[in-house]
């Protein structure tokens, strides 16, 4: 098979040319090719094994993916609007920055692959698999997240945490130029204090507006310059806790109360 005869003759079916011919790669062998910036727009590549390929900044815009397997494939920044990757295989895969509106993902296994600023939005993953995958930054807006697996539940999460009769007792750091961010001017630490912040609501977003907080193991860790204070949100409050996908120790939420300075 010549691809880049395919390709050629796929662009002149695109472009409504009477000798071209829509590419049909369905079941084709292209393992590690070099497909960078590659049009293959509607395109049929069903079962095709793109595995270790080069597809970054292709256009796969509506092509039929259903089943590839694209096992540690390039795919950043490629255009993958409405695409068809029912069932696909994109173990490992680099989707960083891919767009994804609207895609079929429905039981793909996406474990371990790289989604950093990728656009679900609207993306169809019922059942796919999530295990280890990168989300920082994705957008899943209106995505169908129903039966995918391997994100952490934010409920068990939380379960780790001790609490009280009053809430759950929590951990952070606080200190003007000691961490990442400098706390708000209405804040004030001292014991009792309340700390407020509007939270932003997107599990994608690894660290994001809000009142930060982690697990004492995480807060011993990290910006150890700052001061180390045990807090505590109020059971009414757990509705404003945000716990990002593949948390490393640390959620935010939208109120707590300052309760002692840890030594």
């Amino acid at each position: 098979m010549d691809i880049q005869e395919t390709l050629h003759l796929h662009e002149l079916w695109l472009s409504d040319k009477s000798d071209g011919v829509c590419a049909d790669l369905r079941e084709a062998n292209l393992r590690e090719a070099n497909l960078y910036e590659a049009n293959l727009h509607g395109a049929d590549l069903y079962g095709a094994d793109l595995s270790k390929a080069n597809l970054s900044k292709a256009n796969l815009r509506e092509a039929n993916l259903h089943g590839a397997d694209l096992y540690g494939a390039n795919l950043r920044e490629a255009n993958l609007y409405e695409a068809n990757l029912r069932e696909a295989n994109l173990y490992e895969a680099n989707l960083h920055g891919a767009d994804l509106y609207g895609a079929d993902l429905s039981k793909a296994n996406l474990s371990k692959a790289n989604l950093c600023e990728a656009n679900l939005g609207g993306a169809n993953l019922h059942g796919a698999n999530l295990g280890g995958a990168d989300l920082y930054g994705a957008n899943l807006s209106k995505a169908n997240l129903s039966g995918a697996t391997g994100l952490d539940d934010p409920a068990a999460w939380l379960a780790q945490f001790e609490c009280d009769d009053r809430g759950i007792i929590v951990y952070k750091r606080l200190g003007e130029g000691k961490t990442q961010y400098a706390p708000p001017a209405h804040w004030e630490e001292r014991i009792g204090a309340i700390l407020t912040e509007t939270v932003n609501p997107d599990r994608g977003t690894e660290c994001g507006s809000g009142v930060n907080f982690g697990m004492l193991e995480w807060c011993q860790k990290n910006y150890t310059e700052a001061h180390l204070w045990k807090c505590r949100i109020a059971w009414i409050d757990l509705a404003g806790i945000i716990v990002p996908f593949n948390t490393d120790g640390k959620a935010r939420c939208a109120r707590l109360e300052l309760l002692e300075l840890v030594s």
